[in-house]
């Protein structure tokens, strides 16, 4: 791929994250003018584009899910934050137990459209739920600014979660009750169904949500075990073709060298899903032993890019450099663990720390990430990403399962490519190419 043509992805990355955000916009926008014309028609549009987006965000965390439609660059990843450590809470997606919620207010307020006096404290309920979520929201969004990636449609919960709160509150406002006297009068019942109403109602979205979870398909078969291969649907997997996908020879291998299968990554040591998926890729070798895996350099950021235009990754470009001359020390594997382990320290002082505590020579390493044969080696790597068509990170690639020198682009991940291998395994013949 040209440099022309990456530049234009980013505009076009950028014209999506408009759209999006102009149609959250309008979401919040349409629940918000309904609020102050109908307060129980306002909580039950926002509730209603609750469920709906968390469903959508409760099927994206399914590890058998495609690439989510809110991926749009490094920043705005709705799959690195829908992946993360955060995005359960015992073993349930955050974004079910938002579903449950959600679903709670809508029957609520539906309830309480028919009978006013069963369900006076409705608007206690709703601000008291709503209040928690925003406050949980808050929390999510430091986590993101700690990830370094933001989820568009999390957004926009955050934003629901707020028109909730306000719609709430005015209802306590016009009931004429106390927020705290109205709060107690519902967690003791008195005569009022609104606690009792969105907790069944929310318990049974719950139930259900999960049940559905459950059906979505086959999880990729893994080391532990699995779903048949042949029950996969592989093609769904991959991209397309990558025919210009290459290597040259000099790039860091994990795994059997003579491997049949290899998995090529393009990766860039900042990138927050790239320190995820490195251990995995290891593990993937580490239990296929006809699997190897090879490393190519792509920081994200103007100082090496230049299809970057603005400082992004700051210190990616330098940790690329480490990273090529750990290699000329035998020790590339043991660095860029490290440094995947650490992006908030890749400056030059950690990078330096990391490399004496894995027992480099770190005078020879600063010499060697100032020599231009270092940076021309990443330069390389950057350009053979273009022509292999990456726009982003990590970008895996195949090689193996799909013919004699046949390279594709995956969408998969660590685990599913494992299922790749064993269905080209299990037919004996070339893999079909999905689009």
């Amino acid at each position: 791929m040209t440099g022309w043509m990456v530049k234009s992805s980013i505009l076009a990355a950028g014209a999506s994250v408009s759209s999006l955000l102009a149609a959250i916009g309008g979401g919040w926008s349409v629940a918000a003018a309904l609020l102050v014309w109908n307060r129980l028609a306002g909580i039950g549009a926002a509730a209603a584009m609750g469920v709906g987006v968390s469903l959508y965000l409760g099927r994206q965390h399914h590890p058998s899910h495609a690439s989510s439609m809110c991926n749009v660059d490094e920043v705005f990843n709705c799959d690195v934050i829908n992946t993360s450590a955060y995005s359960e809470l015992g073993g349930i997606p955050i974004a079910f137990l938002g579903t449950a919620f959600y679903f709670g207010c809508l029957v609520l307020v539906a309830q309480a459209g028919r009978s006013r006096e069963a369900y006076a404290r409705a608007g206690h309920v709703v601000a008291a739920g709503s209040a928690l979520s925003v406050l949980y929201s808050v929390f999510l969004a430091y986590q993101s600014t700690l990830l370094g990636a933001w989820c568009l449609f999390c957004i926009s919960l955050y934003g629901l979660n707020l028109v909730l709160l306000v719609g709430g509150l005015w209802m306590v406002q016009d009931s004429g009750a106390s927020f705290g006297a109205g709060v107690m009068e519902a967690v003791k019942g008195m005569g009022d169904r609104s606690l009792a109403t969105i907790t069944i109602s929310g318990a049974v979205a719950l139930v259900l949500s999960m049940g559905w979870y459950g059906g979505l398909g086959p999880v990729p078969a893994t080391s532990t075990g699995g779903t048949n291969a042949a029950e996969v649907n592989v093609a769904a997997l991959v991209e397309g073709l990558a025919p210009g996908a290459a290597m040259d020879g000099t790039e860091p291998v994990y795994g059997d060298p003579s491997a049949p299968y290899t998995v090529l990554e393009w990766a860039d040591f900042e990138c927050p899903h790239c320190g995820i998926v490195a251990p995995e890729l290891k593990q993937l070798a580490n239990d296929h032993p006809e699997i190897r895996v090879v490393f190519r350099n792509y920081p994200l950021d103007m100082a090496c890019n230049p299809n970057i235009q603005r400082e992004f990754h700051k210190n990616s470009c330098t940790a690329a450099y480490a990273a090529e001359c750990a290699q000329q020390q035998g020790k590339f594997w043991e660095l860029t663990g490290l440094m995947f382990k650490n992006q908030s320290y890749l400056d030059r002082a950690g990078i330096e720390t990391m490399a004496e505590q894995k027992g480099l020579d770190v005078a020879s390493l600063g010499t060697c990430m100032e020599d231009p044969a270092t940076k021309a080696a990443v330069k390389a790597d950057l350009e053979a990403g273009e022509s292999a068509g990456v726009t982003g990170t990590p970008a895996l690639f195949l090689l193996g399962a799909h013919g004699d020198g046949t390279w594709v682009k995956l969408r998969a991940s660590p685990e599913q490519i494992s299922a790749i291998v064993d269905a080209h395994k299990a037919a004996g013949a070339p893999l079909p190419v999905g689009g």
